[in-house]
């Protein structure tokens, strides 16, 4: 029996793997191109790609380290041919150079190969999506291509999929049931024969949230097919399955608990601001700490913290008040500018509570001395609001410390994301980092410059870190493969 060589790595893999990178990385970031106007007004100028970097939803230390891993693997590779192929080929003394062109000529033709294999499965990719859109206008095909759009969009996230089609609606109609199962989140779709999305219904198996079922969160996913919004519903479902993902991989903590203690701080917050504020709930919004809700539009919790003036005028503020009382979600806080909070990979480890303690917030009747004095009380930190609302005092948290007692340190950490994005230069987004607090050596992105309009944050800045501008071209070997007078070469 023939054993299966292992695939070897190459410098077209990395290269292709780099290119694949930063065309993600453009895709996420709208202002790296300078071709895309930043509004829809043609009158607008063109914003320069140095000018503005609007993160959006991307997690740039990843996308680092992504590109680090790909820069250093081609360093790799051709350290090892200058020391075994260039070393090997030199010891032939007179017939090197005949042997040195034929073996580069088999490279030539190996990533010529290699590149035409990639093109040919992207095309085929397009050619599939371009075969499943047409297939999709045909009536008797339309169940039958949803279902598997969102079989191998559910796939492609990490959940297992099972389709029924023995099901009937009550008047009779056939309905498939596809079922999405991750450990934790199980949703099931029901599709009629027409390809209509009849119901969305998202189950947790944890004992621990079998009282959080919510059809805020079925409506969001059934809207998002219905209107056949396959982005839009990638990004929700995707949400739920991050959660469901990180809960068996850093087990026993649980991010669905961790999410719903989050949330019953921020309604505390908010409770105590209403108060201040005589039930002025577009104050709240617009100068307190904001409204907290949970499935607005995102599956998870999310801050309103601006609205049009003409809502706050206008708006029936009486009616989002009772709709919160309800635990319903208003309609005119849609029409609000919010921070959705979720989680994503962290290059440092963080720390969340334990099941021991359920709250950040510090309560009315808790002091430092009495967190201090309790159980483990020496291995929590206590952190007060830098920055605050003039109406109200500076609220005070608790933050775990990684010498606490069976608490695991784990490499993730939350995650604002702004809807919608509000682009910001990079001295401004660091302004904000250090009002709010979020500014540290670890995690602030350092600049080469104070000059916002010339060579703020190049992409070379952005994606390399401790970057030394030197205008000695006498640059080291290494450097060169990828550096040429500052400026980035792929």
């Amino acid at each position: 029996m023939s054993k299966v060589p292992e695939p070897k790595n190459a410098i077209s893999t990395s290269v292709f793997g780099l290119q694949e990178t930063l065309r993600n990385l453009k895709k996420q970031c709208p202002a790296l191109s300078n071709s895309q106007s930043n509004s829809l007004d043609p009158a607008c100028p063109v914003t320069a790609g140095n000018e503005l970097h609007a993160f959006g939803a991307v997690n740039i230390d990843k996308v680092r380290q992504e590109f680090t891993n790909h820069i250093n693997s081609i360093r790799t590779i051709c350290s090892q041919f200058e020391t075994e192929v260039l070393g090997d080929v030199m010891k032939m003394g007179s017939g090197a150079d005949p042997a040195f062109r034929k073996h580069f000529t088999h490279l030539k033709e190996q990533a010529l190969l290699e590149s035409t294999v990639l093109k040919v499965k992207d095309t085929l990719k397009r050619t599939q999506e371009y075969l499943d859109e047409s297939l999709d206008s045909s009536e008797e095909s339309k169940a039958k291509i949803k279902i598997q759009k969102i079989e191998h969009l559910a796939q492609s996230i990490g959940l297992m999929t099972f389709v029924d089609s023995s099901q009937k609606t009550a008047y009779g109609i056939p309905m498939t049931t596809i079922t999405l199962g991750g450990t934790v989140i199980v949703v099931d779709i029901d599709i009629d024969n027409t390809g209509s999305v009849l119901r969305a219904k998202v189950t947790y198996v944890s004992e621990a949230l079998q009282n959080d079922q919510d059809e805020r969160v079925d409506n969001m996913l059934a809207e998002n097919l219905q209107l056949k919004s396959l982005s839009l519903f990638k990004r929700n479902l995707g949400t739920l399955a991050l959660l469901d993902r990180l809960n068996v991989k850093y087990a026993p903590t649980d991010f669905f608990l961790i999410t719903k203690w989050l949330l019953a701080d921020l309604k505390a917050i908010y409770s105590q601001e209403v108060l201040l504020l005589d039930d002025d709930l577009a104050s709240v919004l617009m100068e307190g700490r904001g409204i907290p809700s949970l499935y607005l539009d995102h599956p998870g919790v999310s801050i309103s913290y601006w609205i049009d003036k003409k809502y706050v005028l206008g708006g029936d503020w009486k009616s989002v008040q009772k709709s919160i009382d309800r635990d319903q979600n208003n309609q005119l806080l849609y029409k609000s500018h919010k921070l959705d909070i979720s989680f994503e990979a962290s290059l440092h480890p963080q720390q969340f509570l334990p099941p021991s303690r359920t709250n950040y917030l510090l309560g009315f009747d808790e002091t430092e001395d009495s967190v201090q004095e309790g159980v483990n009380g020496m291995h929590y930190k206590i952190v007060k609001e830098t920055e605050f609302p003039k109406f109200i005092g500076a609220m005070r948290f608790v933050k775990p410390l990684p010498t606490l007692p069976g608490l695991h340190s784990i490499p993730v950490r939350f995650v604002a994301i702004l809807d919608p994005p509000v682009p910001a230069s990079d001295i401004i987004v660091q302004k904000l980092m250090k009002i709010t607090g979020f500014s540290n050596e670890d995690s602030k992105i350092q600049t080469t410059t104070t000059n916002p309009s010339s060579d703020a944050l190049s992409l070379e800045e952005l994606l390399v870190t401790d970057i030394k501008k030197t205008t000695d071209q006498s640059s080291t070997e290494q450097e060169s493969i990828f550096k040429t007078n500052g400026k980035l070469r792929l």
